[in-house]
């Protein structure tokens, strides 16, 4: 677009009083001055242009809400930006912006701030959210005091957090002991939770060593929900398996997929440990090209000492690697972190916390939010501010949150002889006092609720099931003839979804029917009966009652299997379908719902002389919400269409309990 297009688009949207403006994708490398006059303006898109700065008279545009400027060459701001005292959106993203005017902090509207790929010295966990990840953005004037700190003093943050996870036995202890101290001791104690140990490891061309926090976790199957406590960006991890036992023995795919998951796009190193007794044996150009987080194979013995130095070279040069290392941190923030790192205490108030802020002239509230934040991200401290169950609690240190729950999960009496009902009083015999005392006990359980590793019993105050304690032996159940059967199959089973849906659907049990993995629930006038089978992987869900409210139940069951299965990235899930009356024909249930869009009606089986009314089989099994969706797929909209149709947070609130309410309507959600 040429100066003159560009001044008559300005001056007939003058005319016409216009409040939003695209000029996005135009190759604009400046703004006239003209641009002024559009004194009604709320939104302006200027996005992918060519723009290097910004004309003053920007600050004109009284009524503008929403500035869209992302994908430009802006290597500056004019302070002048903080008159525009409506401004609620700036995005700024991918420029070239070093610096900010500390004018913007004047910005008392501003609601969301977009700053990612800037050379500025903003580490990712302040900036918060890209725009397109569609999460709750970062407090701007947070990050807008951050850069004041910066400028105030700072202090490069060389430290790294590399974590080992794999099944029990594999020698994840060993393999620490063999890098830090060069040792072996063949009779090594099992890992009881995480153990925490520092290692230091030079910086190609740098004078000071990283420090690197190594997280040595326990491979019992019970403690791997707990896992997700810890596993953040930032971060080095080390899959360790033994060589003797083939990729599903050592649920190789399933640690990945984990990661994956909680993990971002932190690298990964395979290590294939006690190679002395058999070679590791792995397809590792397929496992590289499934997931490319995937930096390297090392192959070790712990025992010989072989691999140990290429094992430590191949950690030293992936933590070097790491994105965002060396970021500095303000010295205000680095000094509240060394005192938190020196204290005695496993755990302090937050409102102790606070006082040591204060102490460092960290004062302002949404700062020292942002900082427990980041310090609970880099794993120094643990501090769940976004539970309003937890927030306020305590920052603690790693180790007492896990090794806590860890004795917990571990308790022979309640495993054997409770059956995996825990009792709050339990709790005194079973927890060292000293460590945790009493009024403590109950910041556990809730942290245990929060990642839904038990859940209240409502008919016995202060109990608690925890379904992966409960008995393996499965009960009988009764008659689950002609039910209605839902299967989800997985290529990699996670050992938490199934007991996380007991615990999202406990008050739906009926009589205390259930076990390990196995659960009757009931609603109205039907009943379901959902197991897993960890050997299969999948987890099948009858249904029997009237039809209607079957229908129902079962889609309000789908739905948490859905939420539940949203929280693991890459999961590979098919859903399938038995066919009413012929429980031997297992079907794709995707393959119904795609052969609906595009207008079938009827489905011939010759193999099984069937014939499927694709519509009327998809209703028995109710409407559910990934079938809503894809019975009308939006097409993908552009960058500038997104941003125009941003609704703001109260919208974005109305529409959701507004769709809640329909979704109840048709019995697909049963929530808030």
């Amino acid at each position: 677009m040429d100066e003159q297009e560009l001044l008559q688009i300005i001056e007939q949207a003058a005319k016409d009083k216009v409040t939003e403006l695209d000029l996005s994708g135009n190759q604009l490398s400046n703004l006239p001055p003209e641009l002024a006059t559009l004194s009604h303006l709320q939104q302006l898109y200027l996005s992918d242009n060519e723009l290097s700065s910004l004309p003053p008279e920007l600050a004109q545009l009284s009524n503008l809400q929403q500035l869209y400027l992302s994908d430009n060459e802006l290597s500056s701001l004019p302070p002048e930006l903080a008159q525009l005292s409506n401004l609620q959106v700036l995005d700024l993203s991918n420029n070239q912006l070093s610096s900010l005017p500390p004018e913007l902090a004047q910005l008392d509207n501003l609601r969301e701030l977009y700053l990612h790929d800037n050379p500025l010295p903003i580490p990712p966990e302040i900036l918060g959210p890209r725009w397109e990840e569609g999460q709750k953005p970062a407090n701007p004037q947070a990050i807008i005091r951050y850069l004041d700190l910066i400028n105030q003093g700072k202090r490069p943050l060389n430290e790294a957090k590399m974590l080992l996870l794999g099944q029990g036995s594999v020698g994840k202890t060993s393999l620490v002991n063999q890098i830090l101290k060069g040792e072996y001791n063949p009779q090594e104690n099992k890992t009881d939770g995480i153990n925490i140990q520092q290692w230091n490891v030079k910086q190609v061309g740098a004078s000071l060593p990283v420090k690197v926090n190594i997280w040595d976790f326990g491979g019992q199957e019970i403690m791997h929900a707990t896992h997700q406590f810890f596993l953040t960006h930032r971060s080095l991890y080390l899959v360790v398996l033994d060589s003797r036992v083939n990729e599903e023995g050592n649920r190789l795919e399933y640690w990945l997929k984990l990661i994956d998951s909680f993990g971002g796009d932190s690298p990964v190193l395979v290590v294939g440990n006690k190679v002395d007794q058999h070679p590791l044996d792995l397809n590792k150009t397929g496992l590289q090209r499934k997931y490319p987080r995937i930096k390297g194979f090392v192959e070790t013995s712990c025992k010989e000492g072989v691999g140990i130095e290429e094992l430590k070279e191949r950690i030293a040069e992936e933590i070097n690697n790491l994105e965002h290392m060396g970021d500095s941190l303000p010295l205000a923030w680095f000094q509240v972190k060394a005192k938190l790192e020196a204290l005695k205490q496993d755990y302090i108030s937050y409102d102790q916390y606070v006082a040591l802020c204060q102490e460092e002239k960290v004062e302002e509230e949404d700062s020292q939010h942002t900082l427990v934040g980041f310090l609970h991200d880099l794993g120094i401290v643990v501090n769940f501010q976004d539970d309003p169950r937890l927030e306020d609690t305590s920052v603690l240190k790693p180790e007492w949150v896990t090794n806590g729950v860890y004795k917990i999960l571990n308790d022979r009496d309640l495993i054997i002889e409770h059956k995996g009902i825990l009792e709050l009083s339990h709790l005194q015999r079973i927890l060292d006092p000293k460590r945790y005392p009493r009024h403590k006990h109950s910041f556990l359980l809730e942290l245990m609720e929060k990642f839904e590793l038990c859940f209240p019993l409502v008919d016995l105050p202060n109990h608690y099931l925890i379904p992966d304690l409960l008995p393996k032996e499965e009960i009988y159940t009764g008659d689950w003839q002609n039910a209605l059967i839902f299967e989800y199959h997985y290529k990699v089973l996670p050992s938490s979804i199934f007991s996380r849906f007991m615990v999202r659907m406990y008050e739906y049990i009926y009589k205390k029917t259930y076990w390990r993995r196995g659960v009757v629930l009931a609603y109205q006038n039907c009943k379901a009966l959902v197991k897993c089978d960890g050997e299969d992987k999948n987890i099948i869900i009858s249904v029997i009652g009237s039809k209607n409210p079957r229908r129902s139940f079962l889609s309000q069951i789908k739905s948490q299997f859905e939420a539940i299965h949203m929280s693991f990235k890459g999961l590979e899930v098919e859903p399938q379908i038995r066919l009413p009356h012929r429980p031997e024909l297992l079907i794709d249930y995707q393959d119904l719902v795609h052969l609906e869009e595009k207008g079938h009606s009827k489905w011939y089986l010759p193999k099984y002389g069937a014939e499927i009314n694709i519509s009327e089989l998809l209703d028995e099994f109710g409407a559910d919400l990934s079938r809503l969706k894809k019975s009308s797929p939006p097409k993908l909209p552009t960058k500038t269409s997104q941003r125009q149709s941003l609704p703001t947070t109260q919208e974005q609130e109305v529409a959701r309990v507004a769709l809640n309410h329909v979704l109840k309507a048709i019995g697909v959600y049963s929530g808030n």
